[in-house]
């Protein structure tokens, strides 16, 4: 795309001197328009848009300084540059007040306008970049395209989507857990990325959902889908699994959030049971053959009749290596797991019924991403269905109140499940279901609300910046701290201190 350009100068000679020079020097630079006085230019810039506005300072009718002023107060996506005879020091000051990128002196050298020429494209190709992420993101929203001249050229244009799931349950993760960055922290992406596709042919946005990317490549630059496949293996995001869903078919601005929608829809219907996939969108849906493994089901169950804990223990992990031997989707995995869960609580009277544990095997399945995890996490559940000595219940309240004595103390680190694990002695979706049936949160979730307590008393005292305090809490992105503060209150930091009168 040519990059615009209209040249304000009340001298012919030089007028044509300067847009001659401009097109030869750099062809990626077109002069659409030029002006001898600042209010024919103003004129011209109230029907068209330019990118670049080269402006002489001393001009009849209406002075550079005027037109600058003019065009700076109605934030016009417009860079100027004067070219001036003058080095007056008003002018100059005057053309930076106005967010002029440069002051040269006429007559122009052209080893002068080739450097400008190449800041000004790098700068406004910088800048289109991050405009047109900013409208892949709006778009992700479903909000209505913006109109406009300038938006002709871009009508036109067509994008490959990739969609990139991180973990098992899009729709819920990262409601209670504080470091949902982490999740994308030393990923390289970008990085990874411009090893098959040229920087300026794709934008990396975040997707409605805390553990979602959405990658938009240009459709012209749409690499293979085997380098896709390579380049998503060479991701570090232990311990989590990635589901990535690739629609291949071109997708215009205006139809990016129906189709993100049936992108989410088939990543949570095709995900891979405990494995990474790439998944190429298709319209058809995977059917399931009736009784599929049921018979396998069965048999395990058998073994289980008047087993102990450490039976039914060996035979689920039976059932885990038979749902991982070959591919076998997050929702028929999740639909027998539950099944031998549930015929197991029917067969073996335990201590627990099963409507009280459905919670429980949620959790796991939607926290743990590995058959080692994935067994370790129900062994424990098994041992308290039917172990001989489960914990009394004043044992419980006793256990959940020094895991809320701990989390009061140590809000500000980072505080995972599994370090809960590990420091108390149980697995996480143990302490999960006992913390959260006395204090009705998760651990992770009270963590959010007392940072977010102690956030709004640090805001309240003002003696603290939001990215100082962000960073007292233990978030490393201020940006992130805004995000759940609002979420959590309603309104953002900066709005909170403006309402309380707070100076940060």
């Amino acid at each position: 795309m040519k990059i615009r350009v209209m040249v304000v100068e009340d001298e012919p000679p030089i007028q044509r001197s300067i847009c001659q020079k401009i097109e030869e020097i750099n062809s990626r630079f077109q002069v659409v328009a030029t002006a001898d006085n600042g209010k024919e230019a103003y004129r011209y810039l109230q029907e068209h848009t330019v990118d670049v506005l080269f402006v002489d300072m001393n001009l009849p009718v209406m002075d550079g300084q005027e037109l600058l002023s003019l065009v700076a107060r109605q934030n016009k996506k417009l860079i100027p540059v004067v070219l001036s005879g003058y080095t007056d020091f008003a002018y100059v000051k005057s053309a930076f007040e106005n967010n002029a990128l440069d002051y040269l002196l006429k007559p122009l050298k052209d080893s002068e306008l080739k450097l400008l020429l190449e800041r000004l494209e790098e700068k406004l190709r910088r800048q289109w970049f991050e405009e047109k992420a900013h409208r892949l993101e709006e778009a992700l929203t479903g909000a209505e395209p913006e109109r406009g001249p300038d938006k002709a050229a871009e009508a036109g244009q067509k994008y490959c989507m990739l969609l990139l799931v991180f973990g098992n349950s899009h729709a819920s993760y990262g409601e209670g857990e504080w470091n949902d960055p982490e999740i994308f922290r030393g990923l390289s992406l970008e990085e990874h990325l411009c090893r098959i596709i040229p920087r300026e042919c794709f934008w990396v946005v975040d997707g409605k959902n805390a553990n979602e990317k959405l990658i938009f490549v240009r459709k012209e630059s749409e690499p293979e889908v085997n380098r896709f496949r390579r380049m998503l293996g060479e991701l570090h995001h232990a311990p989590l699994t990635l589901t990535a869903v690739y629609y291949r078919e071109a997708v215009e601005l205006s139809d990016i959030f129906p189709v993100y929608r049936k992108m989410q829809k088939y990543a949570g219907e095709h995900r891979i049971f405990l494995k990474d996939a790439l998944l190429v969108y298709s319209p058809g849906n995977l059917t399931r053959e009736p009784g599929e493994r049921k018979q396998e089901l069965d048999r395990l169950l058998l073994k289980c009749g008047s087993a102990g804990t450490d039976q039914i223990s060996e035979a689920f992990g039976k059932l885990l290596k038979l749902l991982t031997v070959r591919p076998v989707s997050q929702k028929e995995a999740e639909h027998d797991i539950r099944y031998f869960v549930f015929r197991l609580c029917q067969k073996c009277p335990g201590h627990r019924e099963y409507y009280e544990l459905e919670h429980e095997v949620q959790f796991i399945l939607d926290n743990y991403y590995t058959e080692e995890a994935m067994q370790k996490e129900f062994d424990f559940l098994f041992r308290d269905i039917f172990g001989a000595v489960p914990i009394e219940s004043g044992g419980k309240a006793k256990l959940a109140e020094k895991m809320k004595d701990y989390l009061d103390e140590n809000f500000r680190i980072n505080i995972t499940n599994q370090f809960l694990a590990e420091r108390f002695g149980f697995v996480g979706s143990y302490l999960g279901s006992i913390f959260k049936s006395y204090y009705g949160v998760t651990p992770m979730e009270y963590v959010v609300q007392k940072r977010m307590e102690e956030g709004k008393k640090l805001l309240e005292m003002g003696e603290m910046k939001i990215k100082e305090i962000a960073g007292w809490l233990g978030y490393e992105d201020s940006l992130y701290f805004s995000k759940v503060f609002k979420r959590v209150t309603g309104m953002s930091p900066k709005d909170y201190v403006n309402k309380g009168g707070a100076n940060p």
